[in-house]
């Protein structure tokens, strides 16, 4: 009995100390070698070029998509039945206006063209004798007449031959270069089966679909720039050709074509981007080198009266050449170090240099 009661002595006085010790750890900070505690690290004074925030005029545009295809294209089809007997060209092959591609087996229209060939022959040999027996009163004008429409129809006859013979031989409609190959040699083509693609590589144009709200801003004629991605972020200028007077009634969208000027590596079916200009907004600008980005965050080291720069978070719209558009995070009036590199958060910025705004205008 007296040993349980010295035991729970033991336990009770040790519980005691270890609530103290933890009694002690709690609400007391570390100190410094000295007892002190210790200070935050001061932020050395820079030196900076700022700006200040204004806003400005720029011009409101408007970004169309489209494809580049040619102007001068066409499916070479067949207007008749028969066998691919030869087949000149394949993709990739230049070829002049007028120029043989694709020989059809003619053998049946042969022999048709000689038949018919005699058929007239004879008709005429018929009708010149009629004539001649008509002059000596010796066959009646009726029957003169007769022979003379016989040698007609047999006329036409030959020459629906002619042209039956002549759908056998499929030319280059103009100058271009065959894009794609339907057939073989070989294989039996049918009437209206595409049998070969082509374009002219030379004349290009971009179509484009545009808003309807957006049709007005441009016109037949008009200039615009044009960027082709595949070939570089330098835009060139294109000249709006037409503008097709039906549009989409589903999507309120209407057709663009726009000429597009010779271009070494330019070929049909890239992508191209063209700009259209929708007049003038106002808004905040910076320059580019104020920015700090990291992915889809930006940011800027803005520096208040009491000359200390500290870093702000901005929401940036478009990037212009001469500047980035500023849509919140800033107001006018406000000054930001030029080169973001500079800036540190809680810095004193001393010897500040004031610059000028970005230019404004397109």
């Amino acid at each position: 009995m007296s040993r349980n009661k010295t035991s729970v002595m033991k336990v009770g006085w040790i519980g005691v100390t270890l609530l103290a010790l933890m009694g002690c750890g709690q609400g007391q900070e570390p100190t410094g070698s000295a007892g002190t505690p210790p200070t935050m690290a001061v932020q050395p004074a820079i030196q900076a070029a700022v700006i200040e925030v204004k806003s400005g005029q720029v011009p409101v545009t408007v970004e169309v998509t489209g494809q580049v295809t040619a102007v001068y294209q066409a499916t070479l089809a067949g207007r008749i039945q028969g066998t691919i007997d030869n087949l000149l060209v394949r993709e990739g092959s230049f070829v002049r206006k007028g120029q043989t591609l694709v020989v059809l087996d003619n053998r049946d229209l042969q022999a048709e063209l000689s038949r018919v060939t005699a058929e007239l022959d004879n008709a005429d040999a018929h009708r010149n004798r009629m004539k001649d027996l008509y002059r000596k009163d010796a066959v009646s004008k009726q029957e003169m007449e007769n022979a003379t429409r016989a040698f007609r129809v047999a006329e036409a006859g030959r020459r629906a031959v002619v042209a039956q013979l002549s759908y056998t031989v499929v030319k280059a409609p103009f100058d271009g270069v065959i894009t794609e190959k339907y057939v073989e040699i070989g294989e039996l083509a049918s009437p209206g089966q595409p049998l070969l693609k082509m374009e002219d590589p030379e004349q290009l144009r971009l179509e484009a679909t545009i808003a309807e709200s957006d049709v007005g801003v441009v016109s037949v004629g008009s200039s615009v720039p044009i960027v082709i991605d595949a070939l570089s972020s330098d835009p060139f200028t294109g000249k709006v050709s037409q503008i097709l007077p039906a549009g989409d009634p589903q999507t309120h969208t209407f057709t663009m074509k726009v000429d597009l000027p010779k271009t070494n590596g330019l070929k049909s079916g890239m992508f191209g981007r063209l700009r259209l200009e929708k007049g003038m907004s106002t808004t905040l600008l910076l320059p580019k080198s104020a920015f700090i980005e990291r992915g889809e965050l930006a940011s800027v080291f803005v520096v208040g009266s009491d000359q200390v720069a500290r870093l702000r978070w901005v929401k940036v719209g478009r990037r212009l050449a001469h500047g980035v558009e500023i849509l919140s995070g800033v107001d006018a009036g406000e000054r930001v170090i030029v080169d973001a590199t500079k800036g540190r958060d809680g810095a004193l910025v001393e010897g500040m240099t004031a610059v000028a705004s970005p230019p404004q205008g397109t």
